[in-house]
């Protein structure tokens, strides 16, 4: 198991050395060009650890498919309602615009960040209440 995930490591960080390149070698509007390859390397990280996550349930234990169904219908509901509720409004101090859909992606990405550092804050206090309790 450890291996998939080496080799998924390598391809992740592959592809960001590739986007990167690429995006410095095309010149011009590079921040629209980076912001187009981190989506790029964004949505490949997410369709790489849904289809482990579902090959690993799968494989240790069939049942656990209807659970892996059921966190990724719940990520998708949480993607879905963080790009009705983003804005795309024009970024600040920019003189050349990214188009509406990047600036509207844009702030997906922005509230998503938001949302899964402040359940990552959550959790890790929780947890630290947890095992200080369990610990008694």
């Amino acid at each position: 198991m450890n291996k998939i995930f080496k080799i998924t490591g390598w391809v992740l960080g592959l592809l960001g050395i590739v986007f990167g390149i690429l995006a410095f070698v095309n010149g011009g509007g590079a921040i629209d060009i980076l912001l187009r390859y981190t989506y790029v390397l964004f949505i490949a990280a997410v369709v790489i650890w849904i289809g482990l996550s579902i090959f690993i349930a799968g494989r240790n234990n069939p049942k656990n498919l209807l659970k892996a169904a059921a966190v990724v219908v719940g990520i998708a509901v949480l993607v879905i309602l963080a790009y009705v509720l983003s804005s795309g409004d024009p970024a600040l101090n920019v003189k050349t615009q990214p188009t509406t859909q990047w600036l509207k992606l844009t702030d997906t990405m922005l509230l998503l960040t938001y949302v899964l550092g402040g359940a990552a804050i959550i959790a890790i206090i929780v947890g630290a209440v947890r095992d200080a309790i369990n610990n008694k």
